[in-house]
């Protein structure tokens, strides 16, 4: 960026502050990791962000469980909040390709967009040639079996994990989910009422606020009788690990897919 602006650890600060620049027809891009830009300025994000709809663009890093930092600096409650501040648009990068588009997707998108962005070393899981589409879901299998729907690291875990999946016969239709507000409501509607034994999710988020829940509320509010089980941080807060760790011991990872995948069938 041509102007850069360090604002130091004051980040309810720095959103009003965000805030006013839109207000002035710049284009502020907050960046920071994505607890200290939801769930400590949340007030801040709400009013100054918001309520008024401003053209603010929010990069938050290592979301969920990928920070070894302990529950300081974990953001497992992220979604959750946002999806609770109208005009937000919640944008999720699954592997590196994303990674390189989400900036572009972010731009396009008049109002505020919260994006959680991966950093380190990431995966390419799709190719270069297909970026991130705003509202626009990948589905990565079909099969009608399982639905299975999966937001950032978890698409990741779950393609692990598809060839034991596929070995043991069972067909599964997997929905990768790089916008999350506003929710794909129809597609996952489809993809869930057409499943067999229903549908489980998979995010690095507490079950409680994300994907599931959201998830949860379209089969309910459709009365789609077909049953969920919803992978993630259960409603509890983490201890500092590694990653492989941490999503094998709060249960999203392959491992706990194929458990979940045994269970339903």
């Amino acid at each position: 960026p041509e102007q850069y602006l360090s604002l130091g650890m004051a980040e309810q600060n720095m959103m009003s502050f965000c805030g006013g620049l839109a207000r002035e027809n710049f284009t502020p891009w907050i960046h920071t990791f994505g607890v200290f830009c939801t769930r400590r300025p949340f007030d801040q994000l709400a009013m100054s962000v918001g309520v008024p709809n401003l053209n603010v663009k929010i990069l938050g890093f290592l979301p969920g469980l990928t920070t070894p930092g302990g529950v300081t600096h974990q953001a497992i409650d992220d979604i959750a909040l946002c999806r609770s501040i109208p005009n937000i648009r919640v944008l999720e990068c699954g592997d590196a390709t994303e990674v390189l588009s989400v900036l572009d997707v972010a731009q396009g998108i008049k109002g505020p967009v919260y994006v959680r962005m991966l950093r380190g070393e990431v995966p390419r899981l799709f190719p270069s040639y297909s970026p991130m589409k705003f509202a626009t879901v990948r589905v990565l299998s079909d099969g009608n079996d399982i639905c299975l729907i999966t937001t950032g690291i978890c698409t990741e875990e779950a393609i692990k994990a598809r060839g034991m999946i596929t070995s043991s016969g069972v067909q599964i239709r997997h929905l990768h989910l790089s916008t999350i507000v506003p929710f794909p409501v129809n597609v996952v509607l489809h993809a869930a009422s057409s499943s067999k034994y229903g549908a489980i999710t998979m995010e690095n988020h507490l079950i409680n606020g994300g994907v599931g829940s959201a998830t949860a509320e379209v089969l309910a509010e459709y009365a789609v009788g077909q049953r969920l089980m919803r992978l993630g941080i259960p409603n509890c807060y983490a201890h500092g690990a590694s990653r492989d760790y941490l999503v094998s011991e709060y249960g999203f990872d392959k491992y706990s897919l194929i458990k979940a995948i045994e269970e339903l069938c």
